[in-house]
């Protein structure tokens, strides 16, 4: 495939996640100072060169911060949609193929998972093994198993059923071999497209959760927890809602602009020129 090619979406997308990349493995680089520092004497002190975007209530420099909680708001988000994918494309695929016993099964812990809002899975879980990323991963996991599953199964299903599959099937081919030569590679593009809007999907839900003060402790430069922080001094510095609130929407639009490049660009039905 050509640059040429490429649809723009695409481009834009891969364009500003490699930003946000560059923020992630360079922070340490980037930042002028150390985000958890509390210098109650530099309390709200105006843009600097020493500041950028000056400092919150406790003193703690803005723009380090905002800097450090890429790693906290799109490293969570990547991990649970890694152990999402880790988990769910073998068991999807392999339930969809199979049919019977073992689909009504899966099918039957999506609908659970499906069956409560993930804020309630994330309260049960923070709330029996306490605050932490690890567990934050696991109630990120456990609230997008049923969707994620049944769209994955879906695309699992709707291959197997074709006649080449079938024939494959009744020519002796074997499970495993039938899942990874044939219905894996023929759902790649639509798992691609799935995961890549995905990612944007989760990391709104954790900053969500950071702002109503659940998973993350307080103290953690991750940018709903900032947004949380800045929730009373709207009137007076709405400036610190807005830089965490402007990062949020520009990660979540970043992987929206991917996904929907690569839906274009993959989709029998919608490729063409890439600056459509």
């Amino acid at each position: 495939m050509s640059m040429r090619n490429i649809h723009s979406a695409t481009v834009a997308g891969i364009v500003m996640i490699g930003a946000i990349a560059f923020c992630i493995v360079f922070a340490d680089m980037i930042a002028p100072n150390d985000p958890l520092l509390i210098d109650m004497d530099a309390r709200f002190l105006p843009p600097s060169a020493e500041y950028p975007l000056g400092t919150d209530g406790f003193g703690r420099c803005v723009f380090s911060r905002l800097i450090f909680g890429s790693r906290y708001s799109l490293g969570i988000a990547v991990a649970i949609m890694s152990v999402v994918t880790a988990l769910l494309v073998p068991l999807a695929s392999a339930a969809a193929y199979s049919g019977g016993l073992a689909d009504r099964l899966f099918l039957w812990t999506c609908d659970v998972s499906m069956a409560l809002p993930p804020i309630a899975f994330v309260l049960a879980i923070v709330g029996v093994l306490g605050d932490g990323i690890p567990n934050l991963v696991v109630a990120g996991v456990i609230s997008y198993w049923g969707w994620y599953g049944r769209m994955i199964r879906s695309y699992a299903r709707t291959e197997a059923a074709k006649s080449y599959v079938i024939y494959a099937r009744t020519g002796g081919a074997s499970f495993l071999g039938t899942i990874g030569k044939h219905i894996l590679p023929n759902i790649a593009s639509q798992l691609i497209v799935l995961l890549a809007v995905g990612v944007g999907d989760v990391v709104l839900m954790v900053s969500s959760f950071s702002f109503l003060g659940i998973g993350l402790n307080a103290d953690v430069p991750e940018w709903g927890a900032m947004l949380n922080d800045a929730r009373g001094m709207l009137m007076t510095s709405p400036e610190f809602a807005l830089y965490p609130g402007l990062c949020v929407l520009f990660t979540v639009s970043a992987f929206n602009l991917l996904g929907e490049g690569l839906r274009k660009q993959l989709s029998p039905y919608g490729r063409g020129s890439g600056h459509e």
